[in-house]
């Protein structure tokens, strides 16, 4: 059975008509070799991942799968959840070295976070699940000063783990890592910590349609608003304004959003480190536009999503590009700009190649089902077509819909 990693690999070999032979020669190794990699009989080296990355021009695809892997003594996939793999299994992790182990994971945690933005989620869930088991040891036997440090790295990683799968679609597992997280979060008791954990599990409530839950856990992580960062207090703001949103409340929606994006200016200038460097005031304003979208408000979405759109410059998220563009695209058509909207729709599915996130993918659909309106127009059909195949998704009768 392939790999996540095998899976991404047969897929670019078949996009770019090549044989695994002549990518295992290009790289510098054996056909069996890769062929292994591929079925994870074998762990992919960092050697061969940079030059498979170069031959395939896949920027660090398989750096991460290569960094990732775990020893070859390893068990199965399935078995690298923590409740299969029995702490006897981890011999190497004691009092003495938790805190480097932790250390060393942290620096990994970090390629896994910049990866994401870059790529998505799906490439990252297997590499992920192979360090739950490390981490939970090393909390477990953490002691004295040394655990402090221990609990705020595992909150950190467990957290990233329930957001990786929520971008994946998973949303009961990304619960289940996130209350992890909380679990050490509050044990650890830094309210920061505490308070973007909270946030987490608020946008996986209101994502699993449980918007009323989602606000209620947002208000939480506010209630000590006085000990959060700006740009923390923008990132909780944006989320209740999202579980408003949903709830249909347009009011307090959109005085949530509006505040968000105000915290979110005033972070850009905050001299103290926090859990949400990304949230930049381009990116408050394309969840500000996000929360027009889903009030029903396309000419307030426009509004911010339109200068949000033409300044965003940064290239490390690739993601929040993909998906400011895709709502851009579905602003347009829903205050009937059919030009714009398909052109916005071009540019989504330009910044969308190579992500592997369910979030995108459900935004590519949602512009196609907006841009339904126009099927009898070829240049739009054709974009249509091209959406959904992006989104791997057939476009279906409810996709057809009426009139933006």
């Amino acid at each position: 059975m392939l790999t996540d990693c095998g899976r991404e690999l047969h897929r670019l070999l078949e996009e770019r008509r090549l044989s695994l032979r002549e990518a295992a020669r290009r790289a510098g190794c054996s056909p069996g070799y890769l062929s292994n990699v591929a079925h994870g009989r074998k762990p992919l080296t960092p050697s061969v991942a940079a030059r498979l990355d170069r031959v395939l021009g896949t920027g660090e695809t398989f750096a991460v799968f290569a960094v990732a892997q775990p020893p070859a003594t390893a068990l199965s996939a399935v078995a690298l959840s923590s409740a299969a793999l029995p702490a006897t299994a981890l011999p190497g992790i004691s009092r003495g070295n938790a805190v480097a182990v932790a250390a060393a994971l942290d620096e990994i945690l970090a390629g896994y976070v910049q990866a994401d933005r870059r790529v998505g989620s799906v490439a990252l869930l297997l590499p992920l699940r192979s360090h739950i088991a490390t981490v939970e040891l090393a909390c477990e036997v953490a002691r004295g000063q040394d655990r402090a440090g221990v609990l705020a790295f595992a909150s950190r990683f467990m957290e990233f783990c329930g957001w990786a799968h929520q971008d994946a679609g998973d949303l009961e597992c990304a619960m289940q890592w996130a209350s992890k997280a909380l679990d050490y979060a509050v044990e650890l008791g830094d309210q920061r910590t505490i308070a973007y954990t909270l946030m987490r599990k608020a946008s996986i409530a209101t994502e699993a349609g449980m918007p009323a839950h989602g606000a209620g856990i947002a208000s939480a992580a506010l209630a000590r608003g006085d000990e959060l960062t700006p740009r923390l207090k923008a990132v909780i703001l944006r989320q209740r304004a999202h579980a408003r949103a949903a709830l249909q409340e347009p009011a307090t929606a959109s005085r949530d959003a509006d505040a968000a994006v105000a915290e979110a200016i005033a972070g850009a200038s905050q001299g103290e480190d926090d859990r949400a460097p990304y949230c930049t005031p381009l990116y408050a304003a394309m969840e500000a536009g996000a929360v027009h979208l889903r009030l029903g408000d396309a000419a307030a979405a426009l509004a911010v999503l339109e200068p949000s759109c033409a300044q965003w410059s940064d290239s490390g998220q690739a993601r929040d590009h993909a998906l400011s563009l895709g709502r851009l695209a579905e602003a347009y058509a829903a205050v009937g700009e059919r030009d714009q909207a398909r052109a916005a729709a071009e540019d989504a599915l330009t910044a969308a190649t190579g992500l592997a996130s369910r979030r995108v993918t459900s935004q590519l659909v949602g512009v196609a089902s907006k841009l339904a309106a126009w099927t009898g127009d070829r240049e739009t059909a054709a974009i249509r077509r091209k959406l959904a195949a992006a989104a791997g998704t057939p476009i279906t009768a409810a996709m057809r819909g009426g009139k933006p």
